[in-house]
């Protein structure tokens, strides 16, 4: 797998480990390029999406056994604190994999409910700064949690008492507790899927997920204009 590949190729530039600082993203990435530049077909999208997962599994299972967890993580199903979030950003290839999960598996009328969601320009950061539900989070579970973004797979936290606290903070400095390289590794691959989309040209800007979604779905022709180059999500770009 392209991406896969690319994955390992950069862990290898750092010596096979994720360092403290995270690992660097300099470098060619070219594997992934090479892979959106032949990508005409729509329903490539969604294979590669299959990749960049598999690229952070890698990287994370790697992690594991170069620096083991120091203790057992909180995280567990029916936590959802860090489901509630100013921005749930993604990239335009993660977008489409959740958008196809929804296609397939929900129901007319729960689709319908995520067609509602209205861009939010930010004129202050300050103002901006407030917690929001997933859309996505159904009776506090992810109702997409097979097809979740990069970025959910990469929270993470020892103390379910620090989520706790960051919630009732507003998250603006939140103190919480985390192992490190599933961070990392969740940042070093969304750098590399932003990156090889930027090198080919097509929109490869942050996504606010829950606007970018209500795109997605009510316009049949999101992927194919997507691929066209056009900047189909423009009003939904992320902005925190």
């Amino acid at each position: 797998m392209l991406v896969h590949r690319c994955a390992l190729l950069l862990m290898r530039r750092n010596d096979n480990k994720i360092s403290p600082r995270g690992p660097s993203t300099r470098g060619p990435f070219g594997c992934f390029e090479i892979r959106l530049l032949g990508m005409d077909m729509i329903d490539e999208l969604g294979a590669l999406g299959e990749e960049a997962v598999a690229a952070f599994d890698d990287l994370l299972r790697r992690a594991l056994i170069e620096q083991p967890l120091k203790q057992p993580l909180a995280c567990r199903a029916g936590c959802a604190h860090c489901c509630h979030q100013p921005e749930i950003t993604v990239t335009a290839i993660e977008l489409f994999r959740v958008a196809d999960f929804i296609t397939a598996q929900f129901a007319p009328e729960q689709i319908a409910s995520l067609l509602t969601v209205p861009p939010s320009p930010i004129s202050d950061t300050q103002a901006s700064w407030v917690l929001k539900v997933c859309p996505l989070l159904r009776e506090g579970a992810c109702s997409v949690y097979t097809a979740r973004p990069l970025v959910c797979r990469s929270i993470n936290s020892y103390d379910v008492s620090d989520c706790e606290r960051a919630r009732r903070q507003n998250r603006q400095q939140p103190t919480i507790r985390t192992y490190g390289p599933q961070e990392r590794a969740g940042y070093l691959t969304l750098e590399m899927v932003q990156q090889g989309i930027s090198a080919t040209g097509r929109e490869a800007a942050m996504l606010n997920l829950a606007p970018a979604l209500s795109i997605a779905l009510s316009d049949s022709d999101a992927k194919q204009r997507w691929l066209d180059g056009e900047q189909v999500f423009k009003a939904a770009w992320a902005t925190l």
